[in-house]
């Protein structure tokens, strides 16, 4: 893909309302969602919308992407059977840890002829974090700084600052920036914060992302016109 991304805005796949809101956005990634943001009972309800908005016309944007369920889970088998046969333009992967996984979904995404042609990997764990040159280096499109699952990982708490987590985002933008894929940065939740997320956004690139993920059309824009085209 020739996309260069700097935004990105996870929408449920649940509601396809706030999807075709988000598609027709400034985001340079939309991530329709089948994990985290979707309860379980709703995931069914879901993939069937997400299935009908691909078979329509979805599919047709590049910049469209799925989050799926951890690969090797329950639900994360039931999201590849119900998108089999589907063209997915990219595949946002969730808890990656090794470079298997990332080689694992490769050829899981072939045999159920999804053709993602963009993987996206999220890194949100200690083990994933302690791979993450070798994930880099693994045919994968961008990083993803998870920063909710590994402040639950290294026992931390979000919402001031955090030595482990700078860390942390420092070697994820380091590492894409030598791998020369694209690096997105932890969102920042508190929209009626400005000023803080301005503050955020310098913070992320003087650590060397190329992109972050947003709440909001409004901050799609505002990091679009912050990180280098």
């Amino acid at each position: 893909m020739s996309l260069k991304y700097r935004s990105y805005i996870l929408v449920p796949a649940s509601d396809a309302a706030a999807s075709r809101t988000a598609l027709a956005g400034p985001a340079d990634l939309v991530v329709l969602d089948l994990e985290d943001t979707v309860e379980d009972a709703l995931k069914p309800r879901a993939r069937i919308m997400l299935r009908t908005g691909l078979s329509a016309d979805w599919a047709d944007d590049e910049r469209c992407a799925v989050r799926v369920n951890a690969w090797g889970s329950k639900a994360g088998q039931v999201d590849r059977m119900a998108l089999s046969g589907l063209y997915l333009p990219a595949v946002v992967l969730p808890k990656v840890e090794t470079p298997e996984d990332v080689a694992a979904a490769r050829l899981d995404l072939t045999d159920s002829d999804l053709g993602a042609s963009a993987l996206h990997v999220i890194i949100e764990t200690a083990i994933g974090l302690e791979n993450v040159a070798a994930i880099a280096d693994a045919d994968v499109d961008s990083l993803i700084f998870g920063a909710f699952g590994l402040a639950k990982t290294l026992g931390v708490e979000l919402g001031r600052p955090i030595p482990e987590l700078i860390g942390a985002r420092r070697q994820i933008a380091a590492t894409a920036v030598a791998s020369g894929i694209a690096a997105f940065d932890m969102p920042w939740n508190d929209t009626a914060d400005s000023d803080g997320f301005e503050a955020h956004l310098t913070q992320s690139v003087e650590l060397g992302f190329t992109g972050c993920c947003a709440m909001n059309e409004a901050q799609a824009q505002r990091i679009n016109a912050t990180y280098p085209a």
